[in-house]
């Protein structure tokens, strides 16, 4: 898969970026807010991919690949999941902290929200993140997701949970 915005280019990971996966989760800040789990290694992230890879196969979408279209620079991951044990799909990202702040998980965000419920017609998405980490809840806001609440998911209580769904969710790039 392939999504392209005015400044960035998403695309799916194969197992030569194994790398990439690998120097983004070794960053502890990345880690930061995540649930606690074994160390992240370059097996992991071959794992990770091929996970991916037979996610997009099945069900047409997967965590993509983020790079600046203007320098091809890598700056992270963001994408669509299904989260285990639930029917829901939820978007995720994670990018390198010298990205941070400067647009691109909001615009990757849209990007992704509108190919999951346009083309790939998902009557939902949910994003999820502990309140701590404001920089994501501030994505899920400019991304036109609306507040759900508090929940539970991945063995986390209290997280913020924000919904966009098919036929609600109105694109900002449309409706500055």
């Amino acid at each position: 898969m392939r999504l392209e915005t005015e400044r960035l280019e998403l695309r799916s990971a194969t197992l030569e970026d194994a790398d990439l996966l690998f120097k983004l989760f070794s960053i502890p800040e990345v880690w930061r807010y995540l649930p606690p789990g074994p160390p992240y290694t370059r097996e992991r992230a071959c794992v990770g991919i091929e996970r991916r890879m037979k996610l997009e196969t099945e069900r047409g979408f997967a965590p993509l690949l983020v790079f600046r279209r203007d320098t091809g620079e890598f700056i992270g991951n963001a994408g669509l999941q299904p989260i285990p044990d639930t029917l829901e799909v939820e978007i995720a990202y994670h990018y390198f902290p010298s990205a941070w702040g400067k647009g691109y998980g909001t615009e990757a965000a849209i990007a992704i929200l509108a190919q999951g419920l346009g083309p790939l017609g998902l009557p939902q998405i949910i994003a999820i993140c502990v309140p701590e980490n404001v920089g994501s809840w501030r994505i899920m806001e400019k991304a036109g997701m609306r507040w759900s609440g508090l929940a539970s998911y991945y063995g986390l209580q209290g997280l913020k949970k924000y919904v966009a769904e098919r036929g609600v969710w109105s694109d900002p790039r449309r409706h500055p």
